[in-house]
């Protein structure tokens, strides 16, 4: 999990994470949200509305085996006791990482989607280019 841990801990560095209940919220429906996480020792009431939201948004869910102190730690703060992954890349790198296969073939799915709206949207403002 320690590995896991500093993975965790780029992900933040990379501003690719919404720590905490209210960022995860606003995050989701901003449709920023690609995997959901909770630590493994997280209350009843928070995990109970973030596993609501996974199911309203039917986003992934994955409970780690980190306590909010350990996964808090990996953050540089005190506890966390559930985050939000916003980049497919890493979301599904994470599973991978897990072995959580269930979700391996949505996210890569996900990030195929993507990859393909980028690159007509870059094709798209080259040609705006050319016309220039």
């Amino acid at each position: 999990m320690d590995n896991t841990l500093h993975f965790i801990g780029l992900m933040k560095k990379a501003s690719a994470l919404a720590i905490g209940a209210d960022n995860i919220y606003t995050a989701t429906e901003l449709g920023r949200v690609k995997l959901l996480c909770l630590a493994s020792d997280t209350a009843k009431n928070t995990a109970s509305s973030i596993k609501n939201t996974a199911e309203n948004w039917e986003l992934p869910l994955l409970t780690l085996s980190a306590t909010k102190t350990e996964l808090g730690e990996a953050l540089g703060q005190k506890e966390c006791a559930a985050l939000g992954i916003t980049d497919t890349g890493f979301a599904l790198a994470l599973c991978k990482k897990l072995g959580k296969n269930t979700y391996e073939e949505q996210l890569a799915q996900q990030l195929e989607r993507e990859k393909k709206r980028k690159a007509k949207k870059t094709a798209a403002g080259a040609a705006r280019k050319r016309r220039k």
